[in-house]
């Protein structure tokens, strides 16, 4: 069944569609339109460019069918991100042709068809809508109406486009230094958050924190540390920078001060980059350490400091350290903790061998290795958790 009028993007984020057809041609042909529409299977059609740009649109589909014929090679690695998205929320796709090098190794979803029989594509979609209902996507959808999903699940989803919205949409990247990050809530919201702002013209403040727990309570809680998180204050035409001690402090009294419900606690790591000196300060409360990475090896950034909420006088250090040109730090979450290393019976903290191995590279390069070993991983559902990461490298 096709809707009367094709969706624009903003009804795509709340609509579910059995199947999107991502090309630049005008029409799609009768011949798939009426059997996908004798069928029931709900469809519909959206620009390459659009699908390519649009950070949001991939997770109301059924199964998404691309024309790869009309992909330029400047849109392979965007869509190469999009595509690994769809394979995280298990939306498969279908390739026509396979015109881009499609890296099929890392993909477990996605097929490819190079003779478009009507028969052949209606087969690999049901299949593919089958798979869905197996892992209880996409079966209460009442098709024949275009039926909105459970309410629960529509907040959600509203949810998480909200505290997307709380990232950073621009990365302060300069001659000396650039950023690269990794956002990958395990569900629809995130117990992450972080934020990476030019305070003036010498300094970029950055953290990241993650909120204890998951779903609803520990999202609520991560739009809280963002508005408490305060990196400086302005009185007139005067402002001061917050030193990274500082900081912490005072949203650990923030949080202390409204005596959360539920065992609400949070762990942080803020810093200070004076992009003059190349000087980086920093304070952690229960976060993972810092990882500098220089000369190709990566050391851990130790600093003392509990827990955010848990005591109102907790202690925190403050640590300075000279970066070099050529150094990177990666400031992470605790969901990818098993990717960078672990203790091992020694006590000692070793960095796992995938994570060495992708030292050498630029920053943006490394952040999207790491992606990927994130994208790999064959984790049972109650063992996912959010991932998230920023990567800065001095040039």
């Amino acid at each position: 069944m096709q809707k009367s009028q094709l969706l624009d993007l903003s009804d795509l984020k709340t609509s579910y569609v059995d199947v999107l057809f991502v090309t630049n041609q005008e029409n799609i042909p009768d011949s798939v339109s009426t059997r996908l529409s004798n069928e029931e299977i709900v469809w519909d059609k959206i620009g390459i460019e659009d699908f390519v740009c649009d950070g949001e649109a991939w997770r109301e589909f059924g199964t998404v069918i691309l024309d790869t014929s009309e992909i330029s090679p400047g849109q392979h690695e965007s869509l190469w991100r999009k595509l690994k998205k769809l394979e995280q929320a298990n939306i498969a796709v279908i390739l026509l042709n396979d015109h881009i090098n499609f890296p099929f190794d890392r993909f477990r979803l996605a097929t490819t068809l190079r003779t478009a029989s009507v028969e052949e594509i209606v087969g690999r979609v049901e299949a593919n809508l089958a798979y869905q209902r197996s892992l209880g996507v996409g079966g209460t959808v009442v098709r024949a109406s275009v039926s909105m999903v459970n309410d629960t699940t529509e907040q959600l989803k509203m949810a998480g486009h909200v505290q997307r919205n709380f990232l950073p949409r621009r990365l302060p990247n300069l001659n000396s230094v650039r950023w690269a990050t990794i956002f990958e809530p395990a569900d629809w919201v995130s117990g992450d958050i972080y934020d990476i702002a030019r305070l003036d013209e010498q300094h970029i403040g950055f953290y990241l924190a993650d909120a204890v727990g998951h779903s609803m309570p520990a999202a609520l809680l991560t739009m809280f540390l963002k508005q408490a998180l305060k990196m400086r204050e302005t009185t007139g035409n005067d402002y001061r920078i917050f030193g990274p001690l500082e900081v912490i402090k005072n949203l650990n009294q923030a949080m202390s001060d409204q005596h959360l419900a539920g065992c609400l606690f949070a762990t942080c790591c803020y810093c200070l980059l004076n992009v003059r000196t190349r000087q980086l300060t920093y304070t952690r409360a229960g976060h993972p350490y810092p990882v500098l990475i220089r000369n190709g090896e990566a050391m851990q950034l130790e600093s003392r400091g509990g827990l955010l909420g848990v005591f109102e006088h907790t202690e925190f250090d403050q640590q300075t350290v000279q970066l070099e040109p050529g150094d990177k730090v990666f400031l992470y979450s605790d969901g990818c903790e098993p990717l960078v290393g672990r203790h091992g019976d020694d006590s000692q903290f070793g960095f796992s061998p995938e994570f060495l191995a992708i030292l050498n590279l630029p920053v943006e390069k490394m952040i999207e290795s790491f992606d990927n070993l994130v994208s790999k991983r064959n984790l049972p559902p109650a063992e996912v958790d959010d991932v998230t990461a920023i990567g800065l490298q001095i040039l």
